[in-house]
């Protein structure tokens, strides 16, 4: 691997984590003071005990809903990469969606 190669990839690793570390920073910053928790698919799966294609079918549900239901980026997952569609990439927020969940639950 020559220095030019290594540099393109060092650049596309800094740009990755600045786009995480934008994201996860406009999520983390609400009036409500709870802990968060950013987590992959497999584990909010598992914590959920729903396949993972429930998690798509509800981030596609965010969409189609203008984010009235479902689950909303900048609200329970952000993307790794703002051109990442490969929802097993994000990053989602454990409170948020259990608590989005659980009123659901509810009928709140």
């Amino acid at each position: 691997m020559d220095i030019t190669q290594l540099t393109k990839q060092l650049r596309d690793i800094a740009s990755t984590l600045d786009s995480i570390d934008a994201s996860l920073q406009s999520m983390s910053q609400s009036d409500e003071k709870e802990t968060r928790a950013f987590v992959s698919k497999r584990t909010i799966c598992s914590r959920l005990n729903v396949p993972s294609v429930a998690l798509d079918k509800l981030i596609h549900q965010g969409v189609a809903s203008g984010g009235d239901s479902g689950l909303v980026e900048g609200v329970h997952f952000c993307r790794t990469d703002p051109a990442e569609r490969n929802s097993s990439k994000f990053l989602y927020d454990s409170q948020r969606i259990l608590n989005s969940a659980w009123r659901s639950f509810q009928n709140v």
